[in-house]
């Protein structure tokens, strides 16, 4: 039995077209096409200026510098994300304080926030829209690498905060391979944002970022882009597939589903185990949470510790072949008695 892929990027003709044809204009470094990602991003996430780069953490590092923080800036993380925003902080040398999240909408909560903080970094998570304009926060970056193009109480995703970021990394809602965009609608953050990427004809020299993506990179995220909608629409297509195996509804509103997450009644791993043997590579969303890395107790981030605890990831993207998306629900309708969805109606 073929085993059935956690994540999978999707890619088609028009991708291998336009890589192709950049490739025959033999202009492979940063130059139009990521000119016009920059515009296409921008409009995308609600902004003015964007940005493209060569990853997600480079994103976050160069949206944090051309906010202007002070050194030894403690900036407020999620407790339940990735470690990836620790290497940009690290980067910076800026300390990170966790903040448990939400249990609705697994971002960071507004209520844990400490009120001695210089800045927050909050992310959307798993396609799930949050009201991240409620963070009170002297400076925000909005992370929106997961959630794209629905919005939250008339706001947009991509446009809350001082600048936002995403990565366009292969497991991501689109992909340039490796890559990610800083955005802002601050013309002064922006115009620091391109000073601090502006490698060449100096008049004197200070230390710059050589995070500008490749032309190569960004001819394969334009491709994406032009299909983003259709990808998020496939996601959504499957998402109510699944739901209705389970016999739990339809998908949620304004969740574009990065990510289909379940809640097993029996214990975690022992779930893992049996989608294992059905051939399905389903396992936690968050490999380990941010709290977890800096050593804090997880009875200090409740919200943070049952989600890592709890939560469950099974396949989703528009790559799955109707095969593929059978023997999942075949699999979800067989165990509907012990699942739970995520989130909820």
């Amino acid at each position: 039995m073929v085993k059935i892929n956690h994540s999978k990027p999707f890619l088609d003709s028009d991708d291998a077209n336009a890589l192709r044809e950049a490739l025959d204009s033999s202009f492979l470094s940063n130059g139009p096409r990521a000119e016009k990602l920059a515009d296409d991003a921008a409009e995308r996430m609600g902004r003015k200026h964007a940005l493209p780069v060569q990853s997600g953490t480079d994103a976050l590092a160069l949206a944090l510098e051309a906010i202007t923080i002070p050194k030894n800036a403690e900036v407020a993380v999620p407790a339940y994300i990735c470690s990836a925003p620790l290497d940009a902080l690290a980067t910076l040398g800026i300390k990170p304080v966790p903040v448990d999240i939400d249990k609705h909408s697994l971002a960071m909560s507004a209520d844990a926030l400490p009120k001695k903080i210089d800045a927050a970094v909050a992310a959307h998570m798993f396609g799930i829209p949050a009201p991240l304009f409620e963070i009170d926060a002297p400076r925000l970056v909005e992370d929106c690498a997961q959630t794209l193009e629905t919005s939250i109480d008339g706001h947009r995703v991509g446009s809350m905060g001082d600048a936002s970021i995403c990565s366009l990394y292969a497991t991501k809602l689109l992909t340039s391979g490796h890559g990610g965009v800083a955005a802002t609608s601050d013309p002064e953050i922006f115009d620091r944002m391109l000073e601090l990427t502006t490698c060449d004809k100096m008049e004197e020299w200070s230390p710059r970022r050589h995070y500008r993506i490749s032309d190569l990179n960004a001819a394969l995220a334009l491709s994406q882009f032009a299909k983003l909608d259709s990808m998020i629409k496939r996601r959504i297509q499957i998402a109510e597939r699944y739901l209705a195996a389970m016999r739990q509804g339809h998908p949620t509103p304004g969740c574009v589903y990065s990510r289909f997450l379940v809640v097993p009644e029996r214990p975690l791993e022992d779930m893992e185990k049996l989608f294992a043997a059905a051939g399905i590579e389903a396992k936690r969303p968050v490999y380990k949470p941010l709290y977890a890395y800096l050593g804090h107790d997880g009875a200090d981030f409740p919200n943070a510790e049952w989600a890592w605890k709890n939560i469950l990831s099974v396949p989703l993207y528009p790559a799955l072949d109707e095969k593929e998306i059978e023997r999942v629900e075949t699999f979800l309708e067989k165990h509907s008695n012990e699942l739970r969805r995520w989130p909820s109606a």
